[in-house]
């Protein structure tokens, strides 16, 4: 039976500055969303078919990437991040879920490859304190990762039921209330024996589910293997509304990390590679582009792994480490 994971930890106090980006130096501070034109923006666009719509705008968490998207991301709908291992996705979720955090929103982790010791763990390596928003009730963090575990790629075990996932999933976020999900990574939620259509259709109707099941902003990752995502098909970046590539570079001065955002609807962007590094207390900033040669092709694969079965556990925070 699925059960919520709830991170217990001694009450932390906590002052009235709480950590979140700044549009000046990307650095945490608590801001007033009302007076925030990165957290919710209206923008005039054209989305597919429909023309002069409205958009409202929820700030990624990156400060630099928010100007290049109009003011965030599409509310309410469903955004990926891919690229390989290292890169930093888990971090992006991290600011994602943060800034709404800390402006007074609640938000769902699910954690699919890590555990949410490892989560919480990392967070505290780069400044961030999760705890205090677990003891708060403004986040929720569901463990997936048992199951991935319990599995092994090319088991004939059958595919996750994706729509009974995500009523289950709906459950927890309308208990806690939670206007931000993270999902990390989502391959294995859509994960198919068939072919790539079969993979292609489960993607998409998990996106679709999430859109008119749960109404949340949702950030989703995908692995990248050698700068093609999910081992060669791109089964996600068709129903979602938004892609942010992550992928390794050869600059003048060795390997770099880049971002480039491959779609956003709606959005007029620049189809540029960004270079970006991951800073202590800040997360993901973006930089001055270095001159680049072609991507890095000796970065080693990552792979993902295929599970059935209920998808949440119950986890107990004193495997979480104290920095």
């Amino acid at each position: 039976m699925e059960a919520s994971l709830e991170i217990e930890h001694e009450s932390i106090s906590t002052s009235d500055r709480w950590p979140v980006s700044s549009r000046k130096d990307n650095r945490w501070e608590k801001t007033d969303s009302s007076k925030n034109p990165a957290q919710s923006t209206i923008v005039k666009s054209q989305e597919d078919d429909k023309t002069d719509q409205d958009i409202k705008r929820v700030s990624s968490g990156i400060a630099d990437l928010d100007p290049l998207i109009q003011g965030g991301f599409p509310e309410g709908k469903s955004c990926l991040v891919t690229g390989e291992a290292g890169l930093g996705k888990s971090i992006f979720c991290m600011q994602f879920v943060l800034r709404g955090l800390v402006d007074g929103e609640k938000a769902v982790y699910v954690a699919v490859d890590s555990k949410p010791a490892e989560i919480v763990e990392e967070a505290a390596s780069m400044g961030w304190d999760l705890n205090q928003y677990v003891e708060k009730k403004q986040l929720l963090i569901l463990d997936a990762s048992p199951y991935f575990s319990a599995r092994m790629v090319g088991s004939k075990e059958k595919e996750i039921d994706i729509s009974k996932t995500v009523a289950d999933l709906a459950s927890y976020v309308k208990r806690v209330g939670a206007s931000r999900v993270v999902i990390d990574p989502v391959g294995p939620l859509i994960a198919s024996q068939n072919t790539t259509n079969g993979l292609r259709d489960r993607s998409r109707a998990l996106i679709h589910a999430l859109q008119e099941n749960m109404g949340t902003t949702n950030l989703l990752t995908a692995y990248a293997i050698n700068g093609a995502r999910m081992g060669g098909h791109e089964a996600e970046e068709f129903p979602v509304n938004g892609v942010v590539v992550l992928k390794y570079a050869r600059g003048e001065s060795g390997l770099i990390r880049t971002l480039l955002l491959s779609k956003m609807r709606g959005t007029a962007i620049d189809l540029t590679e960004y270079q970006f590094d991951i800073v202590k207390e800040k997360g993901i900033v973006l930089s001055p582009i270095e001159p680049m040669t072609t991507p890095a092709d000796e970065i080693p694969e990552s792979s993902e792994s295929l599970f059935s079965g209920s998808l949440f556990k119950e986890w107990q925070s004193d495997e979480v480490s104290v920095y």
